[in-house]
């Protein structure tokens, strides 16, 4: 029980990878809050297999939806121990086709509503929180088709440095975990099948990751066993990106 009287906020945690999250983080005894933007029922299901009633409507890409949601929190529970800054979206299209109104919808959420979440969360977390951001392999190694959210999403890893700068003397660690090619919906939706043969090409485990490979480090940056490790980015990618 690792997490134990945590409050712990999960971004996009109706399903895929915040979902798995989620429920690794309530086995380990977290209060973990579930979070949606359109799929209710997706949320609604989540929070009924972690044994919670509680569930909030938020969109990350809204100042004042973040406000608003993180402010109810603070005042039903007292605290925000880990943030987890999982929601995302993406629009794939080649470089001199992607449209303005595409590569807003990216960044509004994927780095805006980051920044967002991170700076909110500030106001309502005790010494020694935790937040953790959710990167990709997109944004180490550039997306060929997601220059939008390859671009969002390094920017993620930047914004993680610059925050755990700020927030070291207050023992705040702000860390990110940047996920290779996951296979669920999300992937399905977004990546064509060229593009996938290319990344599996490059695995050196050779099998596409699973949401639940993404946990393990999760648990780990959200307690006190993770105390001395700030600003870092962890690369879960089964070998497709090396440095």
């Amino acid at each position: 029980m690792k997490l134990k009287n945590k409050v712990c906020l999960i971004t996009g945690s109706s399903r895929g990878i915040g979902k798995a999250i989620a429920l690794g983080f309530a086995k380990e005894g977290g209060h973990v809050i579930v979070t949606y933007r359109s799929d209710r029922k997706a949320a609604v299901k989540t929070a009924a297999e972690i044994g919670l009633k509680d569930i909030y409507k938020l969109d990350v890409s809204k100042k004042t939806s973040v406000q608003n949601i993180f402010t109810k929190v603070k005042k039903k529970y007292g605290k925000i121990d880990v943030l987890v800054n999982n929601a995302g979206v993406n629009k794939t299209n080649d470089f001199d086709k992607l449209s303005e109104k595409d590569w807003d919808y990216v960044m509004d959420t994927n780095l805006k509503g980051v920044f967002f979440c991170c700076q909110e969360v500030l106001k309502h977390m005790p010494n020694k929180g935790k937040i953790i951001n959710i990167g990709s392999l997109s944004g180490e190694y550039g997306g060929p088709r997601t220059p939008s959210y390859a671009a969002a999403k390094a920017g993620v890893m930047s914004l993680t440095h610059c925050l755990a700068r700020f927030t070291g003397k207050k023992n705040i660690n702000v860390n990110c975990i940047s996920p290779g090619i996951i296979a669920g919906e999300f992937t399905q939706a977004s990546m064509a099948k060229s593009v996938r043969k290319i990344i599996d090409n490059l695995l050196l485990i050779k099998r596409p990751g699973k949401n639940e490979d993404i946990v393990g480090a999760a648990i780990f940056l959200a307690t006190k066993e993770s105390e001395y490790i700030t600003g870092q980015t962890i690369s879960i990618n089964g070998g497709a990106w090396v440095r």
